[in-house]
């Protein structure tokens, strides 16, 4: 089960900076408030993510075309970018070999940049023929995966058959992809239209993938349905997330670093980072979320960390025990050094290096909070999407903006589509021209 450790937020641990024992007492109004307002807006069929656990038609359909895919393709290139990547990405990280691409099939790549180079080394390791392509965006007009679309659509049209090696997953009714994949007769999935790109994890974007790489789904949305029906009481571990920090952003603690212990749950921190900024960022508010991973960031972060500015929360995230035990050789007994080390694990080692970073924070008043797993599972991890979309929404909330739109993105998305020949952006295009490129562009 997940926990959510918050000892090291408070005034007993860390000192005056830190929240009073009864903070949770004192908010608990604005909390069921929040609750209310979140019980509310499901009903109405805002927060769509939340039914996700509870509700998957097209549950079946996934698993029997993931065993296909396996038996048929060497390859598989996930062409999505945001939330259309990065949740799949995670979990393809948690429960893949770190090396999966070298001795595995199917092979998967998540091309989620338009970097020409980076596009064509990848051209250069696959076979076009053998390769499925799976292309993700709620909208169906996301500029950077429609040109990857175009340009692998091409290849397999030359050499292979795209009706066979191209899966759409997009809106259930509108947008080119839908039209696109109606009118070639591709396979294809739905984002249901209520669940915002960066909350779908638990939508075919990310169930079709992590199926294909027989991740077990029906364990994962088992965690989601097990956290939901813990978020149905007040105090639970999303409000508390979402209050700890509400209310350390209040006292200006406005950069939220994700510090996982753990190697496999790299990819959650990048998938959290999109979820808490695109989701809180806006109307001149909202943190700066971070991510780490430990121990490297021990070596590159930890000294801002521990004597930079007080505007940090640190949560890490950890496991009680790894699904590997691996021994320190006892070598060079003369050197002090490196005696000491051997007779030990790698296991024992990260772990008290985890404890001895969290000690130092808080030694230092710095507040530091933990989210803690049993194991790397699907099921915890299941809990872990659940319970931090939620908690990003109940933040939101607290904060009196709206967490499920991202109008900062729109601006550079129509300026894009302008510069790039849009003949509905030729206004844009001329802004663009009058204003941006006449300012001053000093350089050295």
């Amino acid at each position: 089960m997940l926990t959510y450790k918050f000892g090291n937020l408070m005034q007993k641990n860390i000192g005056s900076h830190g929240l009073p024992d009864d903070f949770f007492e004192n908010n608990r109004e604005l909390l069921a408030e929040i609750h209310q307002k979140i019980n509310e807006g499901f009903n109405k069929g805002d927060f769509g993510f939340m039914k996700l656990p509870f509700e998957q038609p097209e549950l079946d359909r996934i698993k029997k075309i993931a065993v296909d895919i396996r038996q048929k393709f060497k390859s598989v290139i996930v062409l999505g970018i945001g939330g259309s990547c990065l949740g799949a990405l995670a979990l393809h990280q948690a429960f893949n070999h770190p090396f999966h691409n070298q001795f595995s099939s199917p092979q998967i790549y998540f091309l989620d940049n338009v970097d020409p180079e980076l596009i064509q080394a990848l051209l250069d390791v696959i076979e076009i023929k053998k390769t499925l392509i799976l292309v993700i965006s709620k909208s169906g007009k996301t500029a950077e995966t429609l040109s990857q679309f175009l340009l692998f659509f091409e290849k397999i049209k030359r050499a292979g058959s795209p009706k066979e090696q191209i899966i759409i997953i997009t809106d259930p009714q509108k947008g080119p992809l839908r039209e696109i994949a109606q009118e070639e007769e591709f396979v294809s999935f739905s984002i249901p239209p209520e669940v915002g790109g960066r909350y779908s994890v638990l939508t075919p974007v990310g169930l079709l993938p992590a199926a294909i790489l027989k991740i077990d789904i029906n364990a994962l949305l088992k965690g989601a349905q097990t956290m939901a029906k813990r978020c149905q009481e007040i105090k639970n571990p999303a409000y508390l997330y979402a209050l700890t920090h509400f209310l350390l952003l209040q006292q200006g603690y406005n950069i939220h670093v994700l510090f996982p212990y753990v190697y496999a749950l790299r990819g959650l921190a990048d998938w959290w980072r999109q979820l808490w900024a695109e989701s809180l960022g806006k109307e001149g508010k909202g943190p700066t979320p971070v991510k780490a991973l430990g121990v490297t960031d021990q070596h590159s972060q930890l000294q801002l960390y521990m004597e930079g500015p007080l505007d940090k929360v640190i949560t890490f995230v950890t496991v009680k025990r790894f699904r590997s035990r691996l021994d320190i050789p006892i070598h060079f007994a003369p050197f002090a050094d490196i005696a000491y080390l051997g007779g030990h694990t790698f296991n024992e080692l990260i772990y008290t290096e985890q404890t001895a970073t969290e000690a130092a924070l808080t030694k230092a008043k710095r507040p530091n909070a933990k989210l803690e797993m049993d194991v790397v599972s699907p099921f915890e991890l299941g809990e872990f999407f659940y319970c931090l979309e939620l908690a990003t929404v109940c933040c939101g909330l607290m904060m009196r903006i709206n967490p499920l739109n991202q109008p900062g993105v729109e601006l550079g998305k129509r300026y894009t589509q302008a510069l790039m020949g849009r003949e509905e952006y030729q206004n844009e295009r001329l802004e663009l021209t009058d204003w941006f490129f006449n300012l001053s562009q000093d350089e050295v």
